[in-house]
């Protein structure tokens, strides 16, 4: 009798457990995030068609927290990554090694329901810079980037469209750009368009010796979703448009994630990352990989498209 008295008396006690869990409202926030690591290796013997051994290894973290309500939505996700290269490095294992990869970018954006479900009032914010120093080849003796040189700020406020879950389209007529370069050698040489100046020898609009500020319009489209079976697509397309200065050289960004599960920890990926900014100038080579000269013999500078892929088999744990 006393051990029925005991289940009655644990039953009653679950009961009243389930009903104190199903009176705490559901948290409007969604926490989580996901973090890896890449590895790509090449060994060469002896081959008679050439190439060079290598290994790359490369470590990413996301994070997001974002908030839900019955009017308003906030979300937030910060990306980290870094890894380097090394090349040749069976037979001469004191050589280089050279960033691949490295990124530190920060989103925020608060929207309040507008006349639409799918339609919000929106404010954006993005700051995206690096951990380390980047040169143009390994060995360099010069770096070409570091941390806070370049960094980019914008702050933008708009509409965003929210047809789906997967899916947001965001435009503002209103934002701002701030283009930062902390480095002195790198801000004196004008990179990444600070410190800026015309055939007069004028600053150009916005451009200070140490900052860019853009005035202009932003568009972001997002889409993150499975589009297959343990495979996964997130693509975002980032374009600015100044007022003040070139309104038609439109900044492009276009970052792509594809990553494919091949079980709960192992998955192949396939990152790529397209820029173009008509303030940054890149020195130019010619087919042999010799720099084009000016007539002054300097190399060359204008700006093109630029191009960064990475693929590889890694680990990956999400939370």
């Amino acid at each position: 009798m006393k051990h029925l008295y005991f289940l009655a008396a644990l039953a009653c006690l679950s009961f009243s457990s389930l009903q104190a869990q199903d009176s705490i409202p559901p948290s409007p926030w969604t926490k989580g995030g996901q973090g890896g690591v890449t590895y790509n290796q090449a060994a060469l013997f002896n081959w008679a068609a050439g190439g060079q051994s290598n290994m790359t290894l490369i470590g990413n973290l996301n994070l997001f927290a974002n908030r839900k309500g019955t009017q308003s939505t906030w979300d937030n996700s910060l990306d980290l990554a870094y890894g380097f290269i090394k090349n040749n490095y069976i037979f001469d294992p004191k050589a280089p090694i050279t960033k691949a990869e490295d990124k530190i970018e920060f989103n925020s954006k608060y929207g309040k329901k507008a006349w639409s479900e799918k339609v919000f009032y929106t404010g954006l914010a993005t700051f995206r810079t690096q951990f380390d120093k980047g040169v143009a080849s390994p060995g360099a003796p010069t770096y070409i980037s570091k941390a806070l040189s370049p960094a980019y700020l914008i702050l933008a406020a708009g509409l965003d469209y929210k047809p789906t879950s997967y899916l947001s389209l965001f435009l503002s007529p209103i934002s701002g750009k701030v283009t930062i370069v902390t480095d002195d050698s790198l801000s004196n040489a004008g990179a990444f368009g600070v410190n800026s100046r015309d055939q007069n020898g004028d600053f150009r609009p916005g451009s200070f010796e140490k900052a860019r500020m853009e005035f202009g319009a932003t568009f972001k489209a997002k889409f993150k979703k499975d589009i297959m079976k343990n495979v996964g697509l997130e693509s975002n397309l980032e374009l600015f448009s100044n007022y003040i200065d070139r309104p038609q050289n439109i900044d492009v960004r276009w970052t792509n994630a594809i990553v494919a599960k091949i079980n709960k920890y192992i998955v192949v990926n396939l990152f790529t990352d397209m820029i173009y900014d008509n303030d940054i100038l890149i020195g130019q080579v010619d087919s042999k990989g010799a720099p084009v000269l000016n007539i002054d013999g300097s190399q060359h500078q204008r700006p093109i498209l630029q191009f960064k892929e990475v693929f590889g088999l890694g680990f990956s744990y999400k939370f």
